[in-house]
């Protein structure tokens, strides 16, 4: 688990050396990595371009209502997390869509956990009414995480993306906070 060290305190707990806190500029390089491995190995992410750190380095300067949060061991980031804009209408604008990526090194300890706590968490602070989350639907470890965490099926999306020739469903869960 990480330590959070936002404005609020976590309730996750401590382990030695890491913890949460708001992404940086110069922690573009690194987000870039984590989410890159994802786009290369396939099944969490539609993308099939590599991001620079440049680009991220642009995604990071919008603030509001964005959140990246990351996770890191000393210097190394173990994952990040982003809540972002779901739409630019007015309607929308206090429900935000998040995403999780972690480091293959961190995948099964705790390091997703503590990273949703925190965003959750800074969603409630910014007033934030609904999260929700748009994973591919055969990604099975991401939807049984988003389920223990309090997330609901509201709809699964057919054959939306097509990635090496073949039709890909997106399933959506929403949290209400």
């Amino acid at each position: 688990m990480c330590e959070s060290v936002s404005n609020h305190q976590s309730s996750v707990g401590q382990s030695a050396g890491r913890i949460v806190r708001a992404a940086v500029h110069t922690d573009a390089g690194a987000i870039a990595d984590i989410y890159n491995h994802h786009v290369l190995a396939g099944g969490a992410t539609f993308d099939v371009l590599p991001w620079t750190a440049t680009q991220v380095s642009e995604l990071l300067l919008i603030k509001s209502p964005e959140t990246w949060v990351v996770c890191v061991d000393g210097e190394q980031m173990l994952g990040w997390a982003s809540a972002r804009q779901f739409s630019i209408r007015y309607g929308f604008r206090m429900s935000l869509e998040w995403a999780i990526y972690l480091s293959p090194e961190a995948i099964g300890k705790g390091v997703a956990n503590s990273l949703i706590v925190d965003v959750e968490q800074r969603c409630r602070d910014g007033q934030v009414h609904h999260l929700m989350s748009r994973v591919i639907a055969t990604n099975q470890r991401s939807m049984a995480f988003h389920y223990r965490h309090g997330y609901e099926l509201v709809g699964v999306q057919k054959e939306i993306g097509n990635l090496d020739n073949q039709w890909i469903d997106l399933a959506i869960l929403q949290k209400i906070l």
